[in-house]
């Protein structure tokens, strides 16, 4: 296995397979006949000027390049690992920035890039739920980074009715050729300008409950079973307090 991965790291193997990730991705999305559902008021925000953040859970990422308005400029934060390294040259073939940072891990200079960047006037996308899970959970980064930067967050989910879905942590799907494609937007969330955990916490729920909705319909519309969140983690039962005699 370790020869392997030594060859994967050279170079020019890296720069070849990722020349053929995004000709495959294009390849993909173009021969996939797309349906778009409720993105006028995502257009709507673009043609006033106005920056965007946009979340789609990891194990669709293959699927973000159709679901984006083409000729809109946009920059995806892309974790440092390896994997990070090489889904942002890949999307850099495919004309789309990147960020660099996680929401879970280097998440402070994560956030003042996503808010530095959408102060900018760039729109990001986001996945909440990257680079390690659970899946379809969403981090808290997300919140505080819409707040901070004043910016509404409009949820989507997309699906494709040939596809395969890898036995990974985020059940990740890979756009097969030749199919129907859906993508669906959900209505921008405006989160108050506020830093207090509470207002946070209710933000994040709010984006997590849009994206597991979103990715349920797309999912049923090509004719899918939804995949299911990972199972919220166990919380024991607060002791009960016996009355003093």
């Amino acid at each position: 296995m370790r020869p392997v991965k030594k060859l994967l790291r050279r170079p020019p193997v890296h720069r070849l397979l990722c020349r053929l990730a995004s000709s495959y991705m294009r390849f993909a999305a173009w021969t996939t006949r797309w349906e778009v559902l409720n993105d006028e008021p995502l257009r709507e925000i673009l043609r006033q000027g106005q920056p965007v953040m946009t979340c789609l859970w990891h194990g669709r990422m293959m699927m973000i390049a159709p679901a984006w308005p083409q000729g809109t400029a946009i920059d995806v934060l892309i974790s440092r690992h390896g994997d990070g390294r090489f889904i942002s040259t890949v999307i850099g073939h495919i004309g789309m920035g990147t960020i660099e940072g996680s929401t879970s891990q280097g998440a402070i200079t994560a956030l003042r890039n996503i808010i530095r960047t959408l102060r900018a006037g760039r729109s990001v996308a986001i996945t909440p739920d990257g680079p390690r899970g659970p899946r379809m959970r969403a981090a808290s980064g997300v919140a505080m980074a819409a707040a901070a930067a004043k910016v509404p967050v409009v949820p989507v989910a997309a699906a494709v009715s040939r596809c395969y879905v890898v036995a990974s942590w985020d059940r990740f799907i890979l756009p097969l050729p030749f199919a129907r494609g859906v993508v669906v937007w959900g209505e921008p969330v405006l989160l108050p300008p506020k830093t207090d955990q509470d207002a946070i916490e209710a933000g994040r729920k709010r984006i997590e409950e849009a994206l597991i909705r979103l990715s349920a319909e797309a999912d049923r519309r090509m004719g899918h079973t939804p995949i299911e969140p990972a199972p919220l983690p166990h919380k024991a039962p607060e002791p009960e307090l016996e009355p003093a005699p």
